[in-house]
């Protein structure tokens, strides 16, 4: 499989000479960290070829929705454009969330900058390494649409999306390295570290809001007859030139608008390419150097023993017993300056807000329209999101050690460590954020929702909780990020988007039943929190279950 991938170069070595990287240096580069990334999963083959099938289904899955959902327009070039826009916000998130860190990886520099290696090759060599699993995520995702385009346009234009596809993945990847690049040409150490994890918020909302607006570009009157309005702005927008690419050399349109379309999608990969690996790399590696410092200067105690009101009461609130409570103390201040975990926390606030706000610049929805439906219920659920991060985030950190010191702790019950851990980021990350969008809701529809906002809050407590004890127990704060793991997150987050909607919906239902309403909803949850804190964490938290691989020897 690996000489299969590596293969996938070898008509590019030109390319890749020209940006400045040794061609063999580059090929043993990525072929080590491909044989790595196969090392880590052989630890458990088995489940990692399965968690890798059901991955791969389900984004043919959701891509199969995605494309299902455009099946009725009948312009290819707003077919495709449709399509790009998607795919290009997908890989963007992914980018963001799940691959920042691999990009950002300091791990290697002790190894390779003694070796006669140029920075522009190690450069390329990590951007290829990500770029083959954008790759697979994105032809998962268009997979289906490939199909739909070649029975409804050709079976040429279906393999010329599929080939725009590619062109949009190098682009995207490409175009998030200028964009992280450019901030670390401005600043360095310990502050870039800090301006990083907040500008990924930045930069997802930059792709979601970009997303919407491309979706606004489209006259959505009528799905059968949504349109594509060519301006002359339409040729700054990459989802539409990679669309005009595809209908223009799949129809053989060589018209000015046509050429242009094309010059553009073949150009932009490899002039960005180019760019990035001659002009930015030296800095990139630079700034690599100084991260890593910083690193190691700033792993000394932080905390300075201090609590705040919020912390006593919150402790007093969630935790039940000695175990607990130090577990509870312990996630709270590692969590507060584990970068690796708010990394990849953060983002989700991102995508939190765009779907927050973006009701209310809908065309067709007035925000009175809004303020007098259950829409609430959308707000309040959408936290679900938050929930999910947090608990996939948990495991994220640079503490490798930390595993030992769990694994001769005389514990006997693992369930009230774990129970401490998920509680105090819960209670740490969620419930503020969650406060804040209670009190506008509240504000905006009355205090008759409060009952709502209580079981909306339950709902998604006990959902996270028993999220965190099913899929698998890590030890907090040690694991690092795994490109081979990139796009199973994202999958997830779409799997929980439907879970939340079911959930919204069934309390929307089942609180019309008059007087007893939440009254059913409040002692579903309370009940389900207790079962879960009683039994379902100590059955499914068990010594022999923690994964300790990521730990140091």
């Amino acid at each position: 499989m690996i000489r299969f991938l590596l293969s996938l170069f070898k008509p590019f070595r030109a390319l890749i000479e020209r940006g400045g990287a040794d061609y063999e240096q580059f090929m043993r580069i990525l072929e080590l960290k491909l044989t790595i990334d196969n090392r880590k999963q052989g630890r458990n083959k088995g489940s990692s070829e399965r968690s890798l099938i059901l991955q791969s289904v389900g984004q043919i899955a959701m891509g199969a929705a995605f494309a299902l959902i455009s099946l009725n327009i009948k312009e290819s070039f707003t077919f495709y454009y449709v399509m790009h826009t998607i795919i290009m916000v997908i890989l963007a998130m992914t980018i963001i969330s799940e691959f920042t860190t691999i990009l950002f990886d300091t791990s290697e520099n002790m190894i390779i900058q003694p070796l006669p290696i140029k920075g522009s090759t190690v450069s390329m060599a990590r951007n290829a390494h990500v770029f083959l699993y954008l790759a697979l995520i994105a032809v998962n995702y268009s997979l289906v649409a490939v199909v739909v385009s070649s029975i409804k346009y050709g079976i040429v234009s279906g393999l010329m999306f599929l080939s725009s596809v590619f062109l949009n993945v190098l682009f995207t990847l490409f175009l998030a390295n200028v964009l992280y690049l450019g901030l670390m040409h401005i600043a360095s150490g310990e502050k870039l570290k800090t301006i990083l994890m907040y500008f990924q918020i930045g930069i997802a909302v930059l792709f979601m809001a970009g997303y919407q607006f491309g979706l606004q570009a489209v006259d959505a009157s009528q799905v059968s007859n949504l349109l594509m309005h060519i301006s002359w702005y339409t040729y700054l927008i990459p989802p539409a030139i990679f669309a005009g690419f595809t209908e223009s050399v799949a129809t053989v349109s060589y018209a000015p608008g046509n050429i242009l379309f094309i010059v553009e999608a073949l150009l932009l990969p490899v002039i960005t390419l180019l760019l990035t690996s001659r002009y930015l790399t030296p800095v990139f590696n630079r700034k690599l150097l100084q991260l890593e410092s910083g690193d190691k200067a700033t792993k000394v105690s932080r905390s300075t023993g201090k609590t705040t009101i919020y912390y006593r009461v919150m402790e007093t609130l969630f935790t039940r017993n000695t175990t607990e409570r130090t577990s509870f103390q312990l996630a709270w201040r590692m969590s507060g300056y584990e970068r690796l975990f708010k990394q990849s926390f953060f983002p989700s606030l991102a995508y939190v807000l765009i779907m927050i706000v973006a009701p209310f610049f809908k065309r067709e929805t007035s925000v009175q329209e809004i303020l007098n439906s259950d829409k609430y219920l959308i707000f309040l659920y959408a936290f679900m999101l938050i929930s999910f991060t947090l608990t996939n985030s948990l495991s994220l950190g640079n503490n490798r050690n930390v595993g030992w010191i769990f694994k001769f702790l005389p514990v006997a019950k693992p369930a009230d460590l774990f129970k401490g851990f998920i509680k105090a980021v819960f209670a740490r990350f969620f419930n503020p954020f969650y406060l804040v969008v209670s009190v506008g809701v509240v504000a905006f529809w009355g205090p008759a929702v409060i009952p709502d906002v209580i079981i909306a809050w339950m709902a998604i407590y006990l959902t996270t909780t028993l999220m965190y004890y099913i899929q698998g127990i890590d030890l907090p704060f040690s694991q690092q990020k795994a490109a081979s793991q990139g796009g199973k997150n994202m999958l997830r987050v779409f799997g929980l988007m439907i879970m939340a909607g079911i959930m919204g919906w069934g309390h929307y239902f089942i609180v019309q039943i008059p007087y007893l309403g939440h009254i059913v909803l409040t002692v579903l949850y309370v009940s389900g929190i207790w079962i879960s804190n009683k039994y379902a964490a100590d059955s499914l938290v068990k010594w022999e279950k923690v994964d300790f691989s990521s730990s140091a020897d």
